[in-house]
């Protein structure tokens, strides 16, 4: 292995963008798995560190290192600065080769799809992106693109997973396909890496739906009509996911009245820790706290209908992209906050409609914030987004039976990520907190 000088680790890492610790002590950084890239033109290793805080916390970081430049032991350098080692990992996953490491092995997986069976240059051209903070991602011939998961989580990441199954056991590619995948696997095993499709001139549904929402006069029907296709995108991804009811990991569960109830409780206990902490600062708010709470004790006894399946998660409009006319949905990865376990977990889709709801206050949020008058953009297109999922799911196992469970279901969602977004936006953007506080105070009385 690559020497690494142990005592350097600390500040090493508190320079690099995707370390999510830099505001914490660290008490100490060990590796505790590492494995020699020894092929290709770049030789290096891949490091797995964990770092524990002095607070008792722990987190594991994937390092890849390579040899001092100046020959000295100690010196770390990382090895995706070099672009033939970036192409060395590339090869590593196409070829699915497995290289042993101290404690288990590393293994490249390639699906074998039609996707996967693409021709690429070579010399193979790279390209890094320098727009993520948590992760490193290069493009690859401008068709592929691979993303080094640097903050590593024990056991399969679920993007991993909900990707895997997506391109290989479903018709769904409003998405861009999983191709390959890095995998640590052993005592500390964990997913490294992931190869998709690129998709060249995508725009993100975000900045996308701010253009349309920052245009004078009322809103474009080619606009709502995107937005209806975006609603049917979200209702075929559901469907996709409900379909395999031969796989433990994603066949549809029924949905019982012990998960309305147990959902409910977990509302109540996030709206009486959010208003503990955002009543001091918004009064209105405290007022509305039985209101509120209505909402969530009605979820525990509609009567149960529909079922539980895999849902994307965390999704809003900046998980989907706009790309030749069509809407493609990603990043399976889960709610950064919740743990693997808590990711995988089986839910009503209509929690992923709520997600995309509330993505659509905060684009009017932010365009008001930026001085343009209030006109109909919200309400018209949460309508659209909403008539095209219920077109595309009619029928749908998965959903409740009747409209009226329908919507007390997913209003009981729609605040449950409002009181989320309070709580991040007390913790990182103060200034921002208003957006979720007053569409709180606008949610109207349960019915």
């Amino acid at each position: 292995m690559t020497p690494v000088d142990l005592t350097k680790l600390p500040d090493f890492l508190r320079h690099q963008r995707w370390f999510a610790g830099k505001a914490s002590p660290i008490k100490s950084a060990s590796v505790v798995d590492h494995a020699t890239m020894d092929f290709g033109a770049c030789s290096f290793s891949l490091a797995i560190v964990e770092v524990l805080y002095e607070l008792g916390k722990s987190e594991r970081y994937l390092l890849p290192v390579k040899p001092s430049s100046d020959g000295t032991s100690g010196g770390i350098y990382d090895a995706l600065e070099d672009v033939e080692c970036l192409r060395t990992l590339f090869q590593l996953i196409r070829e699915q080769r497995t290289v042993p490491s101290s404690s288990g092995h590393i293994h490249g997986e390639w699906l074998s799809t039609p996707e996967g069976h693409l021709s690429l240059p070579d010399p193979l051209p790279v390209r890094r992106l320098m727009v993520e903070q948590s992760n490193t991602s290069v493009v690859f011939g401008e068709k592929v693109i691979l993303k080094i998961i640097r903050k590593l989580e024990g056991g399969v990441n679920p993007e991993h997973e909900m990707g895997r199954f997506l391109a290989t056991r479903t018709s769904f590619r409003a998405t861009p396909t999983l191709l390959g995948a890095l995998s640590l696997e052993g005592p500390a095993g964990a997913t490294l890496a992931l190869v998709h499709r690129f998709v060249p001139n995508a725009e993100d549904g975000w900045k996308y739906t701010l253009d349309r929402f920052r245009k004078a006069g009322p809103l474009d029907p080619a606009f709502l009509r995107e937005m209806r296709e975006l609603g049917r995108s979200l209702g075929e991804l559901h469907r996709a996911l409900a379909s395999d009811d031969t796989d433990p990991a994603f066949s549809p569960e029924p949905l019982h009245q012990e998960d309305l109830q147990r959902w409910s409780a977990s509302i109540m206990g996030e709206l009486g820790v959010t208003l503990a902490d955002a009543g001091r600062l918004h009064a209105d708010l405290e007022k509305q706290r039985e209101r509120l709470l209505e909402h969530a004790r009605r979820l525990a006894h509609v009567a149960p209908s529909g079922q539980k399946i895999r849902i994307h998660g965390d999704l809003h409009l900046g998980q989907v992209l706009r790309a030749e006319s069509q809407w493609l949905i990603f990043d399976f990865e889960g709610e950064p906050s919740r743990s693997f376990t808590q990711r995988r977990e089986k839910y009503s889709p209509l929690r992923d409609v709520a997600g995309m709801l509330r993505s659509f206050d905060y684009a009017e949020a932010t365009v008001l914030l930026e001085g343009l008058p209030p006109t109909p953009r919200m309400a018209p297109s949460r309508d659209a987004f909403l008539d095209g999922y219920r077109e595309s799911t009619r029928g749908a196992a998965f959903l409740p039976g009747d409209d009226a469970t329908f919507w007390g279901m997913l209003r009981a969602f729609e605040l449950e990520k409002l009181l989320y977004e309070v709580r991040y936006e007390l913790q990182n953007r103060p200034d921002w907190v208003r957006i979720p506080v007053q569409a709180l105070l606008r949610m109207e009385e349960p019915t």
